[in-house]
């Protein structure tokens, strides 16, 4: 699908795909987006709660790799130890990545290594430098096996019009099979039949409020 370079309210670039009328992040700042909803309502939210400092996040989107570089670099910084998978279907060129020019535009450049890192590695290698392990898979969400258990789930599908399968019942039971009781699952979507859905599933629901230009965003936990 053609796709065309924006550039964001905070300034970093994102994706947009015209026959989806779809962008990979919030128009109003993809950095500003993934900072808070993955990264504080998300990672920092179950670290803060279980009193914790090793995690085992599971991310539904690669996408940029953007939530991944983020989370590496709040994990050095706060030296925690941190397992990071993340699935991509449909993932971007390393041509797509290079007109992005999304690395300038990250936070901490010390860390940009790491941005390179994560798209140079081969799919279905494991990367482990000291208290960081990271995992990308090329495969489809819809047939992944649950035997895996993670503490956090970052829910980063497109929209509910452009993959509305991803949002259906079964691929939220998936998100309930693979984390561990006490586990988050956190997403910028607040669509009602999701939040309902989630809730028939065993979820606990939170509306919390949205990043800039979002009313509201959703966290589910496994209770315990």
């Amino acid at each position: 699908m053609p796709k065309k370079i924006i550039t964001t309210g905070d300034g970093s670039p994102s994706i947009f795909i015209e026959e989806l009328k779809e962008t990979y992040h919030s128009k109003h700042g993809a950095v500003t987006e993934s900072q808070y909803v993955y990264i504080k309502k998300g990672l920092m939210h179950w670290l803060k709660k279980n009193n914790k400092s090793d995690v085992k996040v599971f991310e539904m989107g690669l996408g940029t790799g953007l939530n991944a570089y983020l989370s590496y670099v709040y994990s050095f910084d706060h030296g925690l130890t941190c397992e990071y998978f993340s699935i991509e279907k449909y993932p971007l060129t390393p041509k797509e990545l290079g007109v992005l020019k999304m690395k300038p535009t990250l936070p901490m450049p010390k860390h940009h290594h790491f941005f390179d890192l994560l798209h140079e590695l081969e799919w279905n290698q494991i990367f482990n430098q000291s208290n960081f392990l990271f995992k990308k898979i090329k495969d489809d969400f819809l047939t992944l096996p649950t035997t895996q258990k993670y503490n956090v789930v970052f829910y980063d599908a497109f929209g509910y019009h452009a993959q509305s399968e991803l949002w259906q019942e079964k691929a939220l039971q998936t998100c309930f099979d693979i984390l561990q009781p006490g586990g988050v699952w956190v997403s910028y979507c607040a669509k009602g039949e999701v939040r309902r859905t989630l809730q028939k599933i065993g979820f606990q629901v939170e509306r919390l409020d949205g990043p800039p230009g979002k009313r509201e965003m959703l966290r589910a936990t496994k209770e315990v």
